[in-house]
């Protein structure tokens, strides 16, 4: 009797929690309240930042049932205004800005509208109503770093950034280093500037300087901008390495990817905002929260497979993998501290 009273139990309770997953989506969606995605000025179709955060946002609208709205300001100047307009709107349950260059004008309309959920990827802002969501990406770009150097046979290993600024430099600090770490000799060369998040043709130009100077891998960590960095690559037959989202797919000479998950912070982010848990404040994980990492870890292999049908052309040898599970493993107990620039505290 207690043993068919316990699985009756169960049963009913996993029920009930379906049918309040129910209930709570069907609210969600009889509110009529949004979400509202600001792109950062790169825009969609880099393949990388601003993809991986409107792909949190998918995520959210198709599993919680609701809509989002999105706009892709061409321009520094324009966030202000979208800001403004989409929490002057009143439609939307959180706001979601993505980039570090709409800071400034996110600390002005979060205290315009103080009740307004906002969330801000890449730099914090000191409101109550706004999540600021912050990342790692030196403990992702160590990781990366340690395939970079020992997959190159030229032991020199190129590097370009969208903007010298604190958020790129410290993919470059974590990223070096991951090849010292790797003592195999190798070495990155000094890091080059784009100035801009969507000139491919300068990310392009800036590539094959690197590639002149001896570079066998290329690693863009620019926007839009990496995008002619790692046709440069191809085109002269050497290693490309992506940023943010897995870019293995882009062509068959990538060797692997820094993730930076955007898109699970966004999804957290917003998913919080309707179950009534969201909280302002400043939120920042790496590696041992899932929040940034590498393509090639076997866990994170199998989710872009599955999730979006990347696949590898470049193979990595046994020994590779085991260094970067080795190095994630030290990460994750705080055997090693992957430095940042001075800026992070490092």
């Amino acid at each position: 009797m207690n043993k068919k009273f316990s699985v009756s139990y169960i049963i009913l309770l996993l029920v009930l929690v379906s049918l309040l997953c129910n209930f709570n989506q069907e609210a969600w969606a009889a509110s009529g309240k949004k979400i509202g995605l600001i792109c950062a000025t790169g825009g969609l179709g880099d393949k990388s930042f601003n993809d991986i955060a409107f792909a949190g946002a998918t995520q959210a609208k198709e599993e919680l049932n609701v809509e989002f709205d999105y706009v892709e300001p061409k321009a520094v100047a324009e966030y202000e205004g979208y800001q403004r307009d989409f929490a002057m709107s009143q439609e939307y349950e959180i706001i979601i800005c993505v980039g570090f260059d709409q800071a400034d004008a996110l600390n002005k309309i979060a205290a315009e509208y103080p009740d307004q959920k906002f969330a801000l990827v890449d730099m914090v802002v000191q409101q109550p109503n706004v999540a600021s969501l912050l990342f790692k990406a030196n403990e992702g770009s160590f990781l990366l770093g340690v395939v970079a150097a020992n997959m190159s046979q030229s032991k020199k290993i190129g590097m370009i950034g969208g903007m010298d600024i604190p958020l790129i430099r410290d993919f470059f600090v974590g990223f070096e280093a991951g090849v010292k770490w790797s003592n195999t000799g190798a070495e990155v060369l000094p890091g080059v500037f784009v100035g801009n998040w969507a000139d491919p043709t300068k990310g392009k130009e800036l590539a094959f300087s690197l590639i002149d100077s001896g570079a066998d891998i290329i690693w863009p960590a620019a926007g839009k901008s990496g995008l002619g960095a790692l046709e440069a690559a191809q085109e002269r037959g050497v290693f490309g390495m992506g940023v943010d989202a897995c870019q293995c797919y882009l062509n068959d000479k990538m060797v692997a990817s820094m993730t930076k998950r955007v898109d699970v912070a966004v999804y957290e982010t917003i998913k919080s905002a309707y179950e009534g848990t969201f909280q302002g404040g400043i939120l920042e994980k790496g590696v041992a929260d899932g929040w940034v990492g590498m393509c090639r870890l076997p866990e994170e292999e199998k989710f872009w497979e599955e999730k979006y049908g990347f696949t590898h052309s470049v193979s990595l040898p046994q020994n590779v993998i085991d260094k970067v599970l080795e190095a994630q493993a030290k990460i994750k107990t705080n055997e090693i501290i992957v430095p940042r620039p001075a800026e992070f505290g490092g």
